[in-house]
């Protein structure tokens, strides 16, 4: 293959010529340039003007020649005199966008009869004009192309443009009811070529329909300037740092692969108007805020070029808090995993791009791929490849060494593996993992150790030697997140930290200790060790325990849960945790079921996050709040307490405090998941009222709560308003065919509920197949679960074939 460099006439596709080497130095002859761009008076690289080859004596070397710049377009530059100057007469409908303007603008001057010179010196305004904003363009796409990733901040794919949904012709009139689909972008480039691969390795549109765009003039205000450098850059072409992107106009489908069919509908003609139609919509976007703004744009040359540069200043590549901004927005109204039918790889240096599944498949070998899936599948596990993560229990240390044998040798990116020891495993089993470990590209880990069980041996060795191995894996330097479950014998390991963790975005560590190790941990709690999720769940350290724990949180500053269930803490206790909680920072959820807490240590304990912002779940169900607790709850939950999960099950709350809780959810803006209990017929009532006006709470469960199917109705009612609430648990009311009916027909009004849960409701047939009705037209509901009810087995069957061919997953079996 013939080595070229990359030139560009201001509006048109890039041109190659080849290079020249001469004395081992790779060169460009300027009559080579001059031979295909007729005119050219200098080249540029950005805003740097390239200049001609020197000798050792400053002389300028004949003949005339420039230095090779690879990875480079250079932009051409021609002589702006009259000979030089072309209007195109023909074009009577003017292309939109930027672009267009500039020909209809030269066509009018043309049309009034102006002096060649007049026309020549527009030309050279507007030509200059329309050099900087392509240099503009360029130089910001580049930075966005260049720009590295770190695989936490990666979670969907970054590159992307919105394309109108039909093929249209632009229309500022009707630009409002247009609507709009976002498409990823395949990363390919150098790092995706192999040696022998006939696949283009060029960036394309993901093979995918695309996402629907809900509010198109709200993404395109938060989006705009970033969209337009990718809409340009698909439109114009662009060759940086290994990765090319050819004109669109210009792009040629390879007849031979099938690769190219499927892939190259970015090179169709319904593509290229829909790039110039997005262009339009956002210059007309930007015109009308202009307009509201009593910004005069005025008629002449010297206001015809716009804020541009103000309008991309500070535009880069999306960062790890905008790219989940922008996966949390897509899913509102798309039921995939918003990937694009792309797939995560790293780079050999580390960076992460996404690209489609022919340029994933390239740079491995598919035999040894096979292989890993087929081991993960034999022990049940789960192997997403497209965000390369595995999920995997392995029950034995023979298939534990199938695995690490198939996960070293197959090529295919597993980045992320949560991988549980099923079995007693021992100090060798951990060798074993670590050796593995080292050989693959995992850099996202979560390690289940529970069942691990130390060794005669292995217990007379020092602490430092008997753990050594797991810290071995935590000083990995391609670690960059490690969440490790420990067994009970690594009690100590929590008093022991890497040597070298500067590479560790997170360490993380999960145990449930012994009731004997007790005191040992809450000592090492006040080190400030790695544990972040700690259970003492029945552990029975009452008060005194309690007082304990609450000393130490005051100064740790890592742990995150703390699980108390079932501990005989009292208000005394509560109270402690309380006072913790106070100074404590990094403590966010807290479980204290079935402990002997009253109304007194509950609202000591709602009071803790109005000082401590962190803190923002907690699970009470105890019997002693009653009714007086709820009240005092209520008025806690009225001063948006920045509490967001509240679990009260198990409280005998009664009708006057679940009155009182409902009304404070007509006001609060802060709490997004509740669970109640007892509330009966009359508390359902009350609550669907709040649920009307209620727009922060996500997830309510009424499990267990006797409504009845009147409590199902007034329910029902207030579901066809609400919009927020994704998930409803009603298992156990006995709400029967009359309430799942009522509840089928909020269904068909309601657009946000994913989840609802109406086991052991005793639905018949009648009640089943009007909830099947209801999904005909409900396009969000993707759990349904239905077992234990009453239903008839040819009304099971329907309900199951509905479920393998549409997106909502409908439970109808005890075993599912």
């Amino acid at each position: 293959m013939v080595d070229t460099q990359s030139f560009r006439l201001i509006g048109k596709d890039i041109v190659k010529i080849p290079l020249r080497n001469v004395n081992g130095q790779n060169i460009i002859y300027w009559s080579d340039i001059k031979q295909v761009f007729p005119g050219v008076i200098y080249v540029q690289n950005g805003d740097v003007a390239i200049t001609m080859m020197r000798d050792s004596h400053e002389n300028i070397i004949k003949p005339d020649r420039i230095e090779h710049c690879p990875n480079v377009v250079l932009e051409i530059v021609l002589s702006t005199t009259g000979q030089h100057v072309h209007v195109d007469n023909t074009m009577s409908t003017p292309n939109p966008g930027f672009e267009g303007t500039v020909l209809h603008k030269l066509n009018g001057l043309h049309d009034q009869g102006d002096t060649t010179q007049k026309i020549a010196k527009e030309v050279w305004k507007l030509a200059k004009q329309m050099n900087d904003r392509l240099i503009l363009i360029q130089s910001k796409t580049e930075a966005i192309l260049t720009q590295n990733y770190e695989l936490l901040e990666y979670t969907i794919p970054r590159l992307f443009i919105v394309l109108p949904e039909t093929s249209t012709s632009w229309d500022p009139a009707t630009m409002l009811r247009t609507k709009f689909r976002l498409h990823f972008i395949c990363e390919c480039g150098e790092h995706t070529k192999a040696s022998g691969s006939k696949i283009p390795h060029h960036l394309h549109l993901a093979n995918h329909e695309g996402y629907v765009i809900s509010k198109p003039t709200e993404f395109f205000q938060k989006y705009g300037p970033f969209l337009m450098l990718m809409l340009q850059m698909i439109k114009l072409g662009t060759g940086i740092a290994g990765h090319v992107v050819p004109a669109l106009a210009n792009l040629k489908v390879v007849d031979a692969l099938d690769f190219a069919e499927s892939s190259v509908n970015s090179v169709t003609s319904k593509i290229i108007q829909g790039v110039d139609y997005s262009l339009a919509y956002l210059e007309e976007s930007r015109s009308l805020i202009k307009k509201s703004s009593d910004v005069d744009v005025g008629g002449d040359a010297g206001a015809f070029p716009d804020d541009l540069g103000s309008y991309l200043t500070g535009v880069e590549g999306l960062e790890g808090v905008e790219l989940r901004q922008l996966g949390s927005y897509l899913k509102a109204n798309n039921s995939d995993k918003l990937l694009g039918n792309l797939y995560r790889m790293t780079t050999k240096d580390g960076h992460v791009k996404w690209v489609c599944r022919h340029h994933y498949r390239a740079g491995y070998q598919e035999a040894h791929t096979q292989k890993l899936r087929d081991v993960v599948k034999l022990a049940r596990g789960v192997f997403d490849e497209q965000l390369g993560r595995i999920e995997v229990t392995m029950k034995s240390s023979f298939a534990a060494a199938e695995f690490y044998d198939a996960l070293c040798k197959a090529k295919a990116g597993v980045y992320d593996l949560d991988i549980t020891f099923g079995w007693e495993c021992s100090r060798t089993d951990l060798e074993a993992f670590e050796k593995a470990l080292k050989m693959s590209s995992v850099s996202i880990l979560r390690l289940d150790i529970e069942r691990f069980q130390a060794s005669i041996t292995s217990k007379l060795l020092s602490t430092s030697t008997r753990y050594q191995i797991l810290v071995r894996v935590m000083e990995h330097t391609s670690m960059k997140l490690i969440h490790i479950v420990l067994s009970k014998d690594f009690v100590k390991l929590s008093n022991l930290q890497p040597k070298r963790s500067s590479h560790l975005h997170k360490l993380s560590v999960e145990m449930t200790p012994r009731a004997s190790d007790f005191r040992v941990l809450v000592k090492s709690l006040r080190t400030n060790n790695p544990l972040t999720t700690l259970n003492l769940i029945n552990n029975s350290i009452g008060n005194e325990g309690a007082l304990a724990l609450s000393e130490a949180l005051k100064t740790n500053n890592i742990l995150t849960t703390l699980n108390l269930t079932n501990n005989s803490i009292g208000n005394e206790g509560a109270l402690s945790l309380s006072e913790a909680l106070k100074t404590n920072t990094t403590l966010t959820t807290l479980n204290l079921e079935y402990n002997e807490i009253g109304y007194e240590g509950a609202l000591a304990l709602l009071d803790a996050p109005k000082t401590n912002t962190a803190f923002t779940t907690l699970y009470l169900k105890s019997k002693l709040i009653g009714n007086e607790g709820a009240l005092a709850l209520s008025e806690a939950l009225r001063t948006n307490n920045p509490l967001t999960a509240l679990d009260l099950s198990g409280d005998s709350i009664g009708k006057e405090g679940t009155l009182s809780l409902s009304e404070a959810l007509k006001t609060n803006t802060t709490l997004t998941t509740l669970n109640f209990n007892s509330i009966g017929k009359e508390g359902a009532l009350v609550l669907s009222e709040a649920l009307k006006t209620n727009t922060t709470l996500t997830t309510l469960n009424l499990r267990s709560n006797s409504i009845g199917k009147e409590g199902a109705l007034v329910l029902s009612e207030a579901l066809k308003t609400n919009t927020t609430l994704t998930t409803l648990n009603l298992r156990n009311n006995s709400i029967g065919d009359e309430g799942a009916l009522a509840l089928s027909e909020a269904l068909k009004a309601n657009t946000s509920l994913t989840t609802l849960d109406l086991r052991s409701n005793a639905i018949g047939n009648e009640g089943a197949l009007a909830l099947l009705e209801a999904l005909k037209t409900n396009t969000n509901l993707t759990t349904l679960n239905l077992t234990n009810n009453s239903i008839g087995k040819e009304v099971v069957l329907a309900l199951t074939n509905v479920s393998k061919a549409s997106r909502c997953r409908i439970l109808v079996n005890d075993a599912e």
